[in-house]
Formats: structure tokens, C-alpha cells, sequence
């Protein structure tokens, strides 16, 4: 496959839409719709519960700051209500996102297998249309595809909803820091992707030399009766280890990529934690804000920059994400290849009482210097 196949373009980004809008519009279309609103709804419970509790989170520490033993008890119970609304909202929102993502991959995982079958791509193994491994397309990648889109689209969804709930929090306590954190996500967003950009092509290689080697093993299992009868086991296993090399080789390449990137984005989410204190605290010293915002403050810096950086925070996920993206639209595209140039004449079989009859068969041998057709 060549390196410009790695990486997504917009016709394969176009067909996974259109592979949404097929499957919100399938026989299990309403019940997905109905899923999805009730993650929509969940999540404006999330970020609501989220906002509530960086005020009573201020309330409470301001409480303890004034030595108001009344406030104190007050805002701990409202802490705790707050904590429990969150964490029903929580377990429901991901209880309904896991029965989406399942549903759609029934779906997808049928729909491909039906290809596989209805366009004989199972006979095109090898050769040049050949796909590598589509069995690892139609389970794993599948899998990945199904769940991996779901997650993105639902932080993006709720990276947005955050924004616009925590924008008007951290704009009342400082423009300043408000303008901080928009430029600071702006920032380690470009970095992120200039250090981790190859890990797009990286992560294909990698799914490929995974399948690759479970594919010899497998190949290795079902002949296992003739390679002990040739004595080919030192030939199999320089395959094998090569496959191996292969695989680990490219492992280390990720393992490399994935370090440089750490460097950064550890510091990165350190000073996360410093800025806010760093503008804010000067405010509280000089008695222009009370001592709970400081907390609150911090709470939501961090909460508003996670929600503009999640380049940052998912780059991993989504360098890989964009990996099968790319080996999914190339087996979609092998297919609609093969459909286009093939007008199959399949094989009639019929089974009569002590003979077969066969149709659309032909016939070619060695000697002749033309096809033989036959019925028989």
C-alpha cells in the first residue's frame, strides 16, 4: 500500500459520514436516535452538575476561609448531593454511549461481512486488488471504527458545551486568565501535532504487522501436518521471526514518537495546574475576591482548557483512530472496485438422484488449444 494511503483524506472522511447517515437511517436507525438524545440530554446534565460544583466548591472553601461553621456544614451537604447527581449522571452517560456504540457495530459488523460475501473479496486475497487482512478490518478495525467515532463525537459535543458553560465562569473572574487559557490550548494544540504527526502512518504499520503475524501463525497451525512431513520448520520459523522483527521494529518507532510527545504534554498539564493560582491569587491578596475563588478559578482553567485541548489529551487515540479510518476506506474501496469490474456468472448446481448437473462451467486443459465448455 502506498505512504499516501496512510493518512485520511476528505473522500474517506466523506464516506464514514456517509456511513453514519446509513446507519441512523437502517431498521436500527430509531433506536439509535433515541440513544443519542438521551446522551445529549446527559450531557447537558454533566456540565450542569459541573458548574454547580465549582460554585459550591467556592461557597464551601470561602465558608472555611470566614470560619462560618454554618456555611461549613451547609455547603458539605450541598458537596455531597452534587457528588451523587454526578455520578448517576456519569454511569448513565456511559452506560447509554456503550449500548450505542454496540448497536452500530452489529450493524457495521453485518453490513461488511455481507461485502465480504456478496462481492467475493474472500477470492481476492492475493494479487493486485488483494486487501491485506480483512479480517482484522471487519472485527478489530470495526470495533475501533464503531466505538472510537462514538467517543470523539461525544467529546466534541460535550468539549463544546463545556466551553460555552465555563467560558462565562472564567470570564467573571478574570478576562485576563480567561484569555490565557484560550491562547495556552491554542498553543500546545499546534505543538501537539507537529511532534505527533507520525503517528497517523505508525499506528497503520502497526495493525498490519499485528495481523501479519497472526496470520502466519495461523498458516502455521493449519499445515502443521506437512510442514513436520518436509522438515520445513527452520523455513517457518525465519518467517516468523521476521514478522516478529517487523512488528517490534515498528513498535519501537510508536514507543520513540510516543515519548517526545509525553515530554510535552506532561509539562503541558503541570502548569495547567500553576496558571490560574498564579493570576487569580494576587486578586485575593489584594481583597478583590474572596478565597474560594481561587479554587473555583482552578477548577475551571483546567476544566475550559481540556475541553479547547483535546488534540492534546486524545492525540494517541486519535493518531490511531485516523490508522483505521484509512484501512476501513481501503477495504470500501477494493470493494466498490471489484463490484464495478466484475459481472460474476456464478456456478449452477443441481443435485439429481445418483448425478450433479453443473452450469456456466468451462473447462481448460493443458492439451487443448481451446476451452472446453460443459454442462456435465
Amino acid at each position: 500500500m502506498s505512504e499516501q494511503k496512510t493518512a485520511p483524506g476528505r473522500q474517506t472522511y466523506r464516506r464514514l459520514l456517509l456511513a453514519v447517515v446509513r446507519f441512523l437511517k437502517s431498521p436500527a436507525g430509531g433506536k439509535a436516535r433515541w440513544l443519542l438524545a438521551a446522551l445529549l440530554l446527559l450531557m447537558v446534565g454533566i456540565n450542569g452538575m459541573n458548574v454547580a460544583n465549582s460554585y459550591v466548591g467556592r461557597y464551601f472553601m470561602s465558608s472555611i476561609e470566614s470560619r462560618d461553621s454554618g456555611g461549613f456544614v451547609r455547603f458539605a451537604w450541598l458537596y455531597v448531593a452534587v457528588f451523587a447527581g454526578s455520578a448517576l449522571v456519569g454511569v448513565l452517560f456511559r452506560f447509554t454511549e456503550e449500548r450505542l456504540g454496540l448497536l452500530w457495530r452489529d450493524w457495521l459488523t453485518r453490513r461488511v461481512t455481507s461485502l465480504y460475501i456478496d462481492q467475493r473479496i474472500y477470492l481476492n486475497l492475493t494479487g493486485e486488488d488483494a486487501v491485506s487482512n480483512p479480517d482484522q478490518r471487519m472485527t478489530e478495525d470495526v470495533r475501533q471504527l464503531t466505538t472510537s467515532t462514538l467517543s470523539f463525537l461525544l467529546m466534541i459535543l460535550n468539549g463544546t458545551m463545556t466551553v460555552l458553560s465555563f467560558s462565562g465562569v472564567l470570564w467573571t473572574i478574570s478576562p485576563k486568565l480567561f484569555m490565557v487559557a484560550v491562547l495556552y490550548a491554542v498553543a500546545g494544540s499546534a505543538l501537539t501535532i507537529l511532534l505527533g504527526r507520525p503517528l497517523i502512518q505508525l499506528h497503520f504499520r502497526q495493525a498490519d504487522c499485528e495481523a501479519n503475524f497472526r496470520s502466519e501463525l495461523i498458516h502455521t497451525r493449519a499445515n502443521a501436518d506437512g510442514i513436520a512431513l518436509s522438515g520445513k520448520e527452520a523455513d517457518i520459523r525465519e518467517r516468523l521471526l521476521s514478522r516478529i522483527d517487523g512488528l517490534v521494529g515498528n513498535l519501537r518507532h510508536i514507543i520513540a514518537v510516543n515519548r517526545n510527545l509525553s515530554f510535552f504534554t506532561s509539562g503541558y498539564n503541570y502548569l495547567i495546574q500553576l496558571i490560574p493560582v498564579l493570576i487569580v491569587a494576587p486578586l485575593f491578596i489584594r481583597r478583590e475576591v474572596e478565597f474560594g475563588v481561587i479554587g473555583q478559578s482552578a477548577m475551571a482553567f483546567a476544566t475550559l482548557l481540556g475541553a479547547f485541548s483535546l488534540i492534546i489529551t486524545q492525540f494517541q487515540a486519535i493518531s490511531s483512530y485516523a490508522s483505521v479510518i484509512s484501512r476501513l476506506d481501503e477495504y470500501v474501496e477494493a470493494t466498490e472496485k471489484l463490484a464495478a469490474r466484475r459481472n460474476v456468472t456464478r456456478i449452477g448446481i443441481t443435485h439429481e438422484a445418483g448425478h450433479f448437473e453443473f452450469k456456466n462451467v468451462t473447462f481448460i486443459f493443458p492439451t487443448d488449444a481451446a476451452p472446453c465448455s460443459s454442462r456435465t
